[in-house]
This record gives C-alpha cells, sequence and structure tokens, in this order.
C-alpha cells in the first residue's frame, strides 16, 4: 500500500463585518447575555442596565480533512449462463463442452469461470469542529471567502485575539477520515492500493466575545466576524500565550503516526510536507 500525505496548511478566514458593525450588534443584543425564556423573562434587564467590561478577538478552530482510495485487483467468480431454450442440454465453447443444470429445482444454465478484473475508487471529505469534534455544516460555504495562509502560527496572536488550540488532535481526524475510504475489497490478488490524504487544513474563524455586566452578574456574547450569528459565550479570559502554538503541536501527522492506525501489509508512505518542514 502507497500512503501520499498531502500538504499541511493553517489558514486565517478573513473577518466580513468591520469592528463597529460587530459591536452594534452586540450591543442590541447585550440584554440577552443574561439567558432567555419564560423563566427568565421577568428577571431580564433592560438595555440601559447593561454596561459592556471587555471584548475579545478570539480565533476558533475547524478541521477540513479529505482523503481518496484506489484499489485495482483481480478475482475469479463462476458466471451461471443461462440457456436459450429448455431443450437445450449443453453448450460448447472454444472446443470445450459445457452441460446445463438439469432435474427438478435446477438452474436451467451452465457454469464458466472467469478472471474479473476490478477497479474501486472511494472519497471522503469532513469538516469538524476543533474544539467539540462536531461536524461544521456551514463550513463548505465559509472557506469559498476570503482567506490567507499562515506559515508560522505565533502570528495568530495578536492584540485582543485568543488563539484556541484544537481539542480535536490532527492525527484522530486524519484517522476517521482514513477510515471512510480505506474499504476491504475481495480479491485474489491486489495490483494497485494507495490512498492519498488530499487535505489536512486548520481552519480559523474569527469570533469576538464580548462581556456584560448587569448587577452582580457578567455575561458573554460571541457574534461571528463572517456569519454575523450571535451566540452564547464563555467568560473571556487572557490571550493565547504566544510561543505555545507551533505546527507541530497543530500537525501530529507522519509516517510514523501512520503506520500506527494503517494496520498490516507494506506501507510506502510519502510525505509531501518534507518541502515545507525544509522552509522553516
Amino acid at each position: 500500500m502507497e500512503i501520499q500525505l498531502g500538504e499541511e496548511r493553517l489558514l486565517l478566514l478573513e473577518e466580513r463585518l468591520t469592528r463597529d458593525e460587530i459591536q452594534v450588534r452586540a450591543m442590541d443584543k447585550r440584554a440577552g447575555a443574561f439567558g432567555g425564556g419564560l423563566g427568565s423573562f421577568l428577571q431580564r434587564p433592560k438595555a440601559e442596565e447593561v454596561t459592556l467590561v471587555s471584548r475579545q478577538r478570539r480565533l476558533m478552530p475547524f478541521w477540513n480533512v479529505a482523503a481518496s482510495s484506489h484499489y485495482v485487483y483481480e478475482r475469479t467468480r463462476d458466471y451461471a449462463v443461462p440457456g436459450s431454450a429448455p431443450e437445450v442440454t449443453a453448450v460448447t465453447i472454444d472446443g470445450k463442452r459445457h452441460e446445463l443444470d438439469q432435474g427438478s429445482g435446477a438452474q436451467h444454465a451452465f457454469r464458466l469461470t472467469a478472471l474479473e478484473h476490478c477497479q474501486d475508487d472511494f472519497r471522503s471529505e469532513s469538516f469538524i469542529d476543533g474544539v467539540s469534534g462536531a461536524h461544521v455544516p456551514e463550513a463548505p460555504a465559509l472557506i469559498t471567502g476570503p482567506k490567507s495562509e499562515i506559515q508560522d502560527p505565533q502570528a495568530l496572536a495578536a492584540e485582543e485575539t485568543s488563539v484556541i488550540p484544537p481539542e480535536q488532535r490532527a492525527s484522530f481526524v486524519v484517522r476517521q477520515t482514513l477510515a471512510q475510504v480505506m474499504k476491504p475489497v475481495q480479491a485474489d490478488r491486489i495490483l494497485e492500493e494507495s490512498i492519498v490524504l488530499e487535505k489536512t487544513d486548520l481552519y480559523y474563524r474569527p469570533v469576538w466575545a464580548f462581556e456584560f455586566a448587569w448587577r452582580d452578574k457578567r455575561g458573554v456574547i460571541e457574534i461571528d466576524s463572517i456569519t454575523g450569528q450571535t451566540a452564547a459565550g464563555k467568560p473571556i479570559a487572557g490571550g493565547q500565550a504566544r510561543g505555545m502554538l507551533t505546527r507541530d503541536l497543530l500537525f501530529d501527522i507522519g509516517a510514523d503516526t501512520i503506520g500506527l492506525f494503517v494496520p498490516g501489509g507494506s506501507i510506502a508512505v510519502k510525505l509531501a510536507k518534507a518541502a515545507i518542514d525544509q522552509k522553516k
């Protein structure tokens, strides 16, 4: 089996809303930072009673991993060929006589042994939230927008920015995707067997978090600066420390790790990322 690992890319999606537009939306939604529903309706604050305490730009990760496989193989199978009419009892093909099945319940056919030449191709692509591991349904649309490739992960960290490391490791996400394309084939002889890891892309999407105060309570609203979607957020903490994010930390895929989750056989792993490593 030959496995080819494609280039590992770190990409930053560009914001489509300005900071002023995002803050206006947050201020419009600030009363909702302290819960919702009928149970809290009577305790919901008035907008003018809510104070903006702090804000933070967060970069949230998700994975885009794609893989494909190609199999060429042969196998021997028996074919049942029906007779042309009930009175046919045998046929001769290339000088060899073949008797047709006869008798009650028998299939009125003769059998030929053939060598089947087969080819199977499979492909799988996934978009996985880097924190929760859940599918990200809007990701295919997000990645079509403006983006930039980042060579040094530390460049992501800037003023007011917290870079969230992915809890779902690259090796885990890749393993899940490879499992979708590593299909068992019924073969007497395998002529070609290859897997291509087409994409191992880690995307960061910008989200702004706004922390509000009301009486003795604190509430956080997050606004996606690409889609404008609003959601409850986690408390604002310190920014991501520089130096903590490295390519080796984010992309833990290599020939040794591939060998751990591709069982059996002789495995040749081609690393396209070697060229990237030489640029560091």
